[in-house]
């Protein structure tokens, strides 16, 4: 017997692998699997959009309790990363009316204006100019 689909449940892990930036977050990560594979629910999926378009002003109690930690790790990955990665905020923007026409292998106006405005980013030879430079001081001892 196959496991049943749990939308919701993979679009919250893939985001939180997304913004994994730590060994603890692939922990977190990891366990949170586990506990998907001996679960039978899903979680809500109009909560984990919710939570994917508004972490920082979503309540984690609206969550059922084994995974309340685990959105709490996700806000708090959110706040550390100061944004949500585009690709994490794309996937839910097509969950919701625009899926119809993705399944269907048409891409709706708002979708191609993202594809067309993308532009890649270029690595620069420049350094890092959040790295400063400390200056030494030497100073004269009297004898």
């Amino acid at each position: 017997m196959s496991q049943p689909k749990r939308v919701a449940f993979q679009k919250f892990l893939n985001a939180m692998r997304k913004l994994s930036t730590e060994v603890n977050d692939s922990e977190i990560c990891k366990r949170l699997e586990i506990l998907m594979a001996t679960s039978k629910d899903d979680l809500p999926l109009a909560h984990v959009n919710q939570l994917l378009q508004e972490p920082k002003e979503f309540d984690p109690k609206t969550i059922p309790e084994p995974y309340t930690q685990y959105v709490r790790h996700f806000i708090y990955m959110v706040k550390r990363n100061g944004r949500i990665p585009n690709d994490i905020l794309s996937s839910v923007d097509e969950s919701g009316s625009e899926a119809t026409n993705t399944r269907s292998g048409k891409k709706s106006k708002q979708q191609q204006v993202a594809t067309v405005g993308a532009k890649p980013k270029k690595a620069s030879g420049k350094s890092n100019p959040s790295v400063k430079k400390t200056k030494t001081t030497v100073t004269k001892s009297k004898k």
